[in-house]
C-alpha cells in the first residue's frame, strides 16, 4: 500500500462490462432525457458517474473551481455544475454542453493521486484512488476534476476506468461505433433530417451558388460549367467549376489530362479593380500537345486577361509533413510530457517555441498571402496558384487572399462559404490530413488548423475589421478535431455525395463505369448521418453563440505605419504600362521570372511538340516593373494620413516583423500543463486555497499590460503638452533605415474615440523599461529571467495601438524574439 493512499486494488474488478453496462442502462432514456440532471441525447447510455467533484475552471471562464457531477457516457465526459438549471425533454438535443467533451477527443486519461500519477488505459490497474482526474484533449484542452474527500471511492476509480476504457483508441474502424453513439439513434435520425440548411449562406453546392459568387465579385467572362457533373473528368473536383465563357465544353474536356488528377485552372475570386485569382494543379510535360490542346489550355490559364502570373506555392510553403512535425512541437510546449509531468522552464519558453517552426510556417503562409493580395490589388492580370495536387496549401493561399482583400469574406457567413468553396468543394483531403481512423499517418497534417491560426493572427491584429471573434474560431478549431461532422470528414465533393445519395456503380462496354441513381438512404439504417459543422446550434447553446460575432461597425482609422528599410511606399506611381499582351511570369521566392518551361508547350523542346504559341512571347521589361510593385508593398500597411478614407480595395495585409505573429493563447495555452498544476489546490482539504493563486504565464501578460498603458500615458501627457490642434506629421517612409537591427516604429497616433484614463504625473511613473517589440505582440523578460509571446490584447483591441512621441527613445531589441 502507498503511503498516504486510501486503498489498494485493481479496477478490473470493480468496473463491469461496459457492453453489459450499456445494455442495462438503455431502457432508462424511454421515459425522458433527463438522467440525474444530465440532459441526454436520444439514446445515449449513462455509463458511470461521480458525485462531489470539482472541475477547474480556465481564465476564460472566470477561474476557479465549479462544483458538480461528472458523468462517462458512450459519448462524451459530460460535468453538470450543482447550480445548473434542470434540463427539458421538450428543447432540441445539443451535442455538447458547456463543460462536456467527446470521446473520440480525448488523447490521454491521467489519475493524479496522493504521491503519484498515472496515465491511464484500458489494461491499466490502478493501485491507488484518484484524487484528482485530469483529462488531454486533442484539440489542446486539458479537463482537471478534482474527486472530494465526501466521493464515494468506487465512484471515482470507476469513472476514471470508464473514461479510460471507452474513448476511442487509435486504432481503424473505431470511430464508427463513436458516431453510431451520437447520431444513430432512430430519434437523433428524425431529429437531424428535419434541420435545413441556412439559406443566407453560399454552400457552393449548385450552379446557382456560384452564379451568385460571380454575381457578387461582378466578375465578367466567366461561366458554370457541369462537365464534371459526375466526377468523370476529375474525382477531387467538385461538380461545378468557373470557367472562361469562350472555351466550351468539348474543348474542356480535353484539357483534364493535362493536370495532376485533372484539376484544370479553375476561377476563385475577382479583385474588384479586374484581377482574378485561379488555382492549378501542375501540368503534365509529357502530354503531346496538340495545336487546338494549346489553344483551349491559354484560354482557360489566361481567363479574361492578357497577363498572367503563375504563383509557384509547393517551393516556399512547407509540406504537410512540416506542419504535422511543427503541430506535435507545439503540442509538446503546450501541454508537456503528459506520464512525467515535465514542461519548459520559463527562460527557455520563448527558444523552445520558435523551434516548433509553427510560428515560422505561419508567417510563411501570410506572407505569401499578402504578396499574392498586392498583385490582385495593383494589376488587371490572371494570378494562378499552382500546386503539384492543388489539394493542400492552395486552399490556405487562396483563403487568406480572399480574407485579405474582400470585406465580406470576414463576416461569419462570408467566410463559411469560402471554406466550402475553398477546402470542402475544392477536395481538401480533411479526412486524411485529420487521420481520425490513425491508418494513414505519412497523409496527416493540421493544415486546417494553421490556416485557422493565420486568420486568428489578422484577427488579433485588427479585430474591429471581423465581424466573427475569437470564441467563433476556436470553435472551429475545436470541432475539427470531432468526428462527426461531412465537412471534415471526406476528402472531396464525390465522397460526401457517395456517402449522403448511396449512388450505385454499373458498368458498359461503351461509356465503363458510371454511377446510376442514389439508392433510398432508408435502406441503410446503420450508417449515422453526418450535419455539416455550421449548424451551430446543434453543437453550442445560445449563450456560447452569441459570442461568435459582434458588431460591425465603421473600421477604425489606423494611424499610418512606418515602414522597415528604406522603401517608397506609393505603388500607384509603379503601375506597369510596358505590359505585353500574353506575357507569362513566374513568380517564386520573392521575384518574378520568366522561364521557358513555365508553359511546356511554349518551350518548343519535343518531338511532335507545338513550338510557337498563338500569343506573343513575354517581354522581359516587364519583369522589373512587377518586381517594382511588390516592393512597393513591405507586408505592413500602406502608409496613409489618419484622416484619409478607408479603401475597401486596400487589402487587410499582416504585420510579421518579430514578435507581431504571436501565440494563439486562447488555443494553445489554455490547456497547458504547467498552468493546470500550478493553479492544483496543494491538498484537498483546502480545495480554494490556491484558486486565487496567478500563472507566471498570466502574471507576465499582466505586467506586459501595465508597462504599455505607463507607455501610452507618457506618450498622451507630451503630446498634449504641446497643443491640442497640432496633428502628427506624417513620418517618411524611411526612417527607420536599418530594418534588421530589431528596432520597430509603430502607428502615430490613439483614436479619438477612444477616452485615456486618468493620467499621473510623469515623475510618478516608475521607471520600468520599455516593451521590446511592437505593442500588437509584446514581450517581456522580468527579473526572473522569463519571457512569453503573446499575440493579443485585453478586450479584443489589438488594432488601437499607442504610440511614442518622437522625443521617446525606444530601447534597441536585445532579448529573444522570433525573427520574420
Amino acid at each position: 500500500m502507498l503511503t498516504g493512499s486510501k486503498t489498494t486494488f485493481k479496477v478490473r474488478q470493480l468496473v463491469p462490462d461496459v457492453k453489459g453496462r450499456m445494455q442495462s442502462h438503455g431502457g432508462l432514456h424511454v421515459r425522458g432525457r433527463d438522467h440525474f440532471g444530465l440532459q441526454c441525447l436520444p439514446g445515449e447510455c449513462v455509463l458511470q458517474r461521480a458525485v462531489l467533484v470539482r472541475k477547474k475552471l480556465s481564465a476564460a471562464e472566470g477561474g476557479g473551481w465549479l462544483a458538480g457531477t461528472l458523468f462517462c457516457t458512450h459519448f462524451r465526459v459530460a460535468f453538470v455544475a450543482q447550480d445548473s438549471k434542470k434540463p427539458d425533454d421538450s428543447a432540441d438535443p445539443v451535442l455538447f454542453g458547456d463543460h462536456d467533451v467527446a470521446l473520440a477527443s480525448i488523447e490521454k486519461v491521467v489519475a493524479v493521486g496522493p504521491s503519484r500519477t498515472k496515465l491511464v488505459t484500458p489494461s491499466t490497474s490502478l493501485k491507488f484512488t484518484p484524487e484528482e482526474l485530469v483529462v488531454y484533449c486533442r484539440d489542446l484542452r486539458v479537463l482537471c476534476f478534482l474527486f472530494d474527500r465526501l466521493t464515494p471511492e468506487t465512484q471515482a476509480v470507476e469513472i476514471t476506468y470508464a473514461i479510460a476504457k471507452t474513448y476511442q483508441p487509435m486504432k481503424p474502424g473505431s470511430i464508427l461505433s463513436f458516431q453510431n453513439s451520437a447520431l444513430g439513434s432512430v430519434e437523433m435520425r428524425q431529429f437531424l433530417s428535419n434541420r435545413r440548411q441556412d439559406c443566407h449562406m453560399n454552400w457552393f453546392e449548385t450552379a446557382a451558388d456560384w452564379e451568385k459568387e460571380l454575381e457578387r465579385t461582378r466578375a465578367m467572362g466567366w461561366r458554370v460549367s457541369a462537365v464534371n457533373d459526375r466526377f468523370e473528368m476529375a474525382t477531387s473536383l467538385p461538380r461545378f467549376n468557373v470557367v472562361p465563357q469562350k472555351v466550351l465544353d468539348t474543348e474542356l474536356k480535353k484539357t483534364f489530362a493535362h493536370f495532376n488528377e485533372g484539376r484544370i485552372p479553375r476561377w476563385c475570386w475577382h479583385h474588384p479593380c479586374g484581377s482574378d485569382l485561379l488555382r492549378m494543379a501542375s501540368l503534365q510535360n509529357n502530354i503531346y500537345h496538340e495545336k487546338d490542346d494549346i489553344r483551349n489550355l491559354e484560354a482557360i490559364v489566361f481567363g479574361v486577361q492578357q497577363q498572367c502570373v503563375v504563383v509557384d506555392v509547393a517551393e516556399e510553403m512547407p509540406t504537410p509533413a512540416d506542419i504535422q512535425l511543427a503541430h506535435t512541437r507545439l503540442r509538446a510546449l503546450c501541454l508537456g510530457d503528459i506520464s512525467t509531468n515535465a514542461s519548459v522552464p520559463d527562460d527557455r519558453w520563448l527558444s523552445t517555441l520558435e523551434s516548433t517552426r509553427w510560428l515560422d510556417h505561419t508567417r510563411c503562409c501570410l506572407k505569401k498571402a499578402a504578396e499574392v493580395a498586392c498583385l490582385l490589388r495593383e494589376r488587371q492580370l490572371s494570378v494562378i496558384l499552382q500546386e503539384p495536387e492543388d489539394r493542400d496549401m492552395n486552399c490556405v493561399v487562396s483563403s487568406l487572399v480572399q480574407v485579405m482583400s474582400d470585406p465580406y469574406c470576414r463576416t461569419m457567413l462570408g467566410f463559411q462559404g469560402l471554406i466550402q468553396k475553398e477546402w470542402v468543394m475544392a477536395g481538401h483531403r480533411f479526412l486524411s490530413r485529420a487521420n481520425y481512423h490513425r491508418d494513414s499517418d505519412k497523409e496527416e497534417g493540421p493544415i486546417f488548423l494553421l490556416f485557422l491560426d493565420c486568420v486568428w493572427q489578422l484577427w488579433a491584429q485588427r479585430p474591429s475589421r471581423f465581424q466573427f471573434t475569437g470564441d467563433y474560431l476556436l470553435a472551429l478549431h475545436d470541432s475539427a478535431h470531432v468526428p462527426l461532422f461531412s465537412t471534415f470528414l471526406f476528402n472531396c465533393q464525390r465522397e460526401r455525395s457517395r456517402r449522403s445519395q448511396r449512388l450505385t456503380q454499373s458498368y458498359t462496354p461503351v461509356d465503363g463505369w458510371s454511377e446510376g441513381p442514389p439508392e433510398e438512404a432508408s435502406q441503410h439504417p446503420s450508417d449515422p448521418p453526418f450535419p455539416p459543422v455550421w449548424d451551430w446550434a446543434l453543437q453550442y447553446s445560445p449563450r456560447r453563440r452569441a459570442c461568435f460575432t459582434q458588431p460591425v461597425t465603421q473600421p477604425i482609422l489606423a494611424a499610418p505605419a512606418v515602414l522597415n528599410g528604406n522603401l517608397n511606399a506609393n505603388p500607384d506611381n509603379h503601375k506597369l504600362n510596358d505590359a505585353v499582351p500574353g506575357s507569362v511570369f513566374l513568380f517564386s521566392r520573392g521575384s518574378f521570372t520568366s522561364p521557358s518551361h513555365l508553359l511546356p508547350w511554349r518551350s518548343g523542346g519535343g518531338v511532335g511538340s507545338y513550338r510557337k504559341s498563338h500569343r506573343r512571347a513575354p517581354s522581359s521589361e516587364s519583369l522589373p516593373g512587377l518586381d517594382r510593385l511588390l516592393k512597393a508593398y513591405s507586408l505592413l500597411e500602406v502608409c496613409r494620413t489618419p484622416s484619409s478614407p478607408h479603401d475597401p480595395q486596400e487589402p487587410l495585409l499582416p504585420l510579421l516583423l518579430g514578435p507581431c505573429v504571436g501565440v494563439w493563447k486562447e488555443c494553445y495555452l489554455r490547456g497547458a500543463l504547467h498552468a493546470q498544476a500550478w493553479a492544483h489546490p496543494s491538498s484537498t482539504s483546502s480545495p480554494f486555497a490556491s484558486a486565487s493563486t496567478h500563472h507566471p504565464v498570466d502574471q507576465l501578460a499582466q505586467e506586459v499590460q501595465q508597462l504599455r498603458d505607463k507607455l501610452a500615458q507618457v506618450s498622451f501627457s507630451r503630446a498634449a503638452s504641446k497643443t491640442n490642434r497640432q496633428q502628427f506629421r506624417r513620418p517618411e517612409a524611411n526612417l527607420n533605415r536599418n530594418a534588421s537591427s530589431g528596432t520597430f516604429l509603430f502607428s502615430a497616433s490613439r483614436p479619438a474615440q477612444v477616452t485615456p484614463r486618468a493620467i499621473p504625473p510623469t515623475s510618478s511613473l516608475p521607471k520600468a523599461p520599455l516593451p521590446k517589440c511592437p505593442i500588437t505582440g509584446p514581450a517581456h523578460r522580468d527579473a526572473g529571467k522569463r519571457t512569453f509571446l503573446f499575440g493579443s490584447t485585453p478586450n479584443g483591441r489589438a488594432d488601437l495601438r499607442y504610440t511614442p512621441t518622437p522625443s521617446v527613445r525606444l530601447a534597441k531589441n536585445s532579448g529573444s524574439s522570433l525573427k520574420s
